[in-house]
């Protein structure tokens, strides 16, 4: 396996948004870049060949499930990763994600099975998510002297270990929603071992929150600037929230697709279910099944009816079949969120030159989807990040001539 290069082409001058070359030996993908769950797709289900090369495989699987794994010639964790791999190309990259639902130490079996099968299978070597084991954390409100806080840094170091012993694939560490205190520690130990790819995983959280920027991302980013990594890391969003409608709106603002403008360099799909209260699931589940669609051109989503002026509002640049969709009803998330990840897949086609040409701005500037306040919070994330760099060059200066 080649090693793990990033270059940097291009970053806004007033927001993140940073154009980036990534290469793992002779795999290459420009971002900013759509992760594509390929693993939905069909031979009768197929997106455009412009939003391919990116695709991103995610899994569930317990303490027991590992460890049946092991034993069975045909266990369905292998079975699903492999034929969720089987629908991408030689050429494209892909990453697995391994959610772990269960608490408690990862034992050296698990920890070992659970770091082959990611190597065999991933271009990184991503860290596990575990968040039964964090929500112990918050359920315990110990903070930082949980004793589950430490199972969990632990079995972060453990796998690290494991994974460096393998070596050849970059590492992927997660940071996982959870309040800042947490976060810097957590941190400490991927910089600690020259981790320089990085997963935030959202967990059904808004992004542009700023909640979720002042705990998960700031500190991160601050980190990178202050030690002049910029040219070194990636970044990936994972189960970001993609956004609420107002009350009485006709369309939900796109906010993880506005993670780009943070600094993010991919966007994964959200695969974890939203925290509605009971009542409100027994109003979907009594409503007529609707198609959510990104709309490009806005950086919305909007509901549709299965009617028949469905096929008049999905793209024309598509490469799915829309007779299918309209006629597929019981397929509807699954089909919508090819569609969508398309969509969102061409669309960063688009804002990479827009990058290069400092027009991404203008670009984004008067979507319906990007509200005023949320472009100016991408402007002070960006400033925020340059202090950092400029404090950094200014400490090094100091050095010298001390």
């Amino acid at each position: 396996m080649g090693k793990f290069q990033v270059k940097v082409r291009n970053i806004d001058d007033d927001t993140l948004y940073t154009h980036k070359t990534i290469k793992i030996g002779s795999k290459s993908i420009e971002t900013p870049c759509k992760a594509i769950s390929i693993g939905k797709s069909t031979q009768k289900d197929r997106i455009s060949e412009e939003a391919r090369g990116f695709n991103e495989h995610y899994f569930q699987v317990d303490k027991d499930g590992l460890e049946k794994a092991q034993r069975s010639h045909k266990a369905n964790l292998q079975k699903n990763i492999g034929t969720s791999l089987n629908k991408g190309r030689r050429d494209e990259f892909n990453v697995v994600f391994v959610n772990y639902q269960s608490i408690g130490h990862l034992s050296p079996e698990n920890l070992n099975y659970l770091a082959d099968l990611i190597y065999s299978t991933s271009d990184f070597f991503t860290v596990p998510l575990m968040p039964e084991l964090l929500s112990k954390v918050k359920d315990d409100g110990k903070g930082r002297a949980s004793t589950h806080f430490d199972t969990y840094l632990n079995n972060i170091k453990n796998f690290i270990e494991v994974a460096r012993q393998i070596n050849g694939k970059p590492i992927m560490g997660v940071i996982p929603s959870m309040p800042r205190t947490f976060i810097t520690k957590i941190i400490d130990i991927y910089m600690n071992k020259g981790i320089r790819a990085f997963c935030f995983n959202f967990d059904g959280r808004t992004v542009t929150a700023q909640q979720q920027l002042t705990d998960m991302v700031t500190p991160l980013m601050r980190r990178i600037a202050i030690q002049q990594l910029e040219e070194d890391t990636l970044f990936y969003t994972l189960n970001a929230h993609r956004g609420r409608s107002k009350e009485g709106g006709s369309y939900i603002p796109a906010r993880d697709f506005l993670s780009f403008g943070f600094g993010m360099d991919i966007l994964g799909d959200k695969h974890t279910g939203g925290n509605l209260p009971p009542h409100l699931y027994e109003k979907i589940g009594d409503s007529d099944p609707t198609f959510r669609l990104f709309h490009k051109d806005d950086y919305i989503y909007r509901n549709h009816e299965y009617n028949p002026n469905l096929k008049d509002q999905l793209p024309e640049d598509t490469g799915l079949n829309k007779r299918r969709i309209i006629t597929r009803q019981s397929a509807n998330y699954r089909l919508a969120t090819l569609m969508n990840g398309e969509q969102q897949s061409l669309e960063t086609n688009n804002l990479q030159p827009a990058i290069d040409e400092y027009r991404v701005v203008d670009h984004v500037d008067g979507k319906q989807g990007l509200e005023s306040d949320e472009l100016e919070s991408m402007k002070t994330t960006r400033n925020n990040f340059q202090s950092n760099q400029e404090q950094s060059s200014l400490s090094s200066l100091d050095s010298k001539l001390g």
